[in-house]
């Protein structure tokens, strides 16, 4: 889990290694998180095709709000993105 400042806004991020892939890990450790980190409007960016990315995401609170298109690095690729922000 990570915070950082990008343009102006907050951004949070998270990776968790394929084996504890759909173990609920990612969703109630970005919860934890949140708790911790009291900054809003949050924002953030999962991949399109990312489903389960985007559903911690969306577990947490975050609203869809737009599309971009990025670097991945750990694609070596641009890609299409989902952005989210967190309000509350």
């Amino acid at each position: 889990m990570a915070s950082f400042e990008q343009g102006g806004e907050r951004e949070v991020t998270y990776w968790i290694a394929r084996a504890h892939w759909g173990c609920g890990i990612a969703t109630r450790a970005l919860r934890l998180a949140l708790a911790e980190l009291p900054t809003r409007p949050l924002h953030a960016r999962a991949a399109a095709d990312n489903a389960a990315s985007i559903r911690v995401l969306t577990n947490c609170g975050f609203v869809v709000c737009d599309t971009d298109r990025g670097f991945a690095s750990a694609r070596g690729a641009e890609i299409d993105e989902v952005l989210l922000r967190l309000d509350a």
